[in-house]
């Protein structure tokens, strides 16, 4: 009854947790603060609450009944209610402050930073970071983009773009929607991109149809079956990477 409530569970507390460990850490914590802790007000706090977030955010009657509000591209964040970095926090200073003597708490705190550090990865390097050209803090070839579809004269525009530019359009024009959200763990098992690879035509036009896109933007590089134009999208502009297709009038 519930095993797709079940799935959407499993696969967004997958995508919270990342490829870090801090999950692990946030439980080591807890133990430790249930162990030491003394004052039940901050037990209350730090344990009682994260257990009461987790009991409700991992069951399947209460993604049930919030499914048509929080759908599977955006519950992963209601475990941001949980209060990681509070509870870690407060497990390492009590686990320094334990410690007897300046030397053994110079040496717990240098511990404590190492731990954290090797439990994810550093945010700032040259793969999450790079320089760009414009006020927007995007390849400039997603302006191009954007500017492109802009000038159709569609009341509501949506397309079914490559993985690329999923990321960032929104970033530039929130009035454009598009048919899938970004992945941050990679887009291996998405539907959309495995069937925008493919380049069958008609599967891509059809999933185009199905999501309500009058746009398709499609790697230039991809070799497909046959031309959309055959299946009621129009070639209208192409980029440096990029084809952008538009649903003919009257389709």
């Amino acid at each position: 009854m519930f095993e797709e409530n079940i799935k959407i569970i499993k696969q967004t507390f997958l995508e919270f947790q990342g490829s870090g460990m801090y999950i692990i850490l946030f439980f080591i914590s807890i133990i430790y603060i249930f162990i030491k802790e003394k004052d039940k007000k901050i037990k209350a706090f730090l344990i009682y609450f994260s257990i009461i977030i987790l009991l409700i955010t991992l069951n399947p009657i209460f993604n049930k009944l919030v499914g048509k509000i929080l759908t599977d591209a955006v519950y992963w964040r209601v475990y941001w209610m949980l209060p990681l970095g509070t509870v870690i926090a407060y497990a390492g200073v009590k686990f320094i402050i334990s410690m007897k003597g300046k030397t053994k708490q110079i040496v717990s705190t240098l511990a404590v930073i190492i731990v954290i550090m090797l439990s994810g990865k550093i945010i700032y390097n040259k793969d999450n970071y790079k320089k760009f050209n414009n006020l927007y803090k995007v390849p400039d070839e997603v302006l191009e983009v954007v500017e492109i579809i802009r000038q159709g004269d569609e009341e509501n525009k949506k397309a079914l773009t490559s993985e690329q530019l999923v990321p960032y359009i929104r970033q530039v024009d929130a009035s454009i929607e598009l048919a899938y959200r970004r992945e941050p763990t990679g887009y291996q098992d998405n539907e959309y991109v495995r069937i925008m690879h493919s380049g069958i035509s008609e599967d891509i036009v059809q999933m185009a149809f199905d999501n309500d896109c009058n746009y398709i933007v499609l790697d230039r590089g991809l070799v497909i079956n046959v031309e959309l134009h055959y299946f009621g999208f129009e070639r209208i502009a192409e980029t440096a990477n990029f084809i952008i297709y538009r649903v003919m009038k009257g389709e």
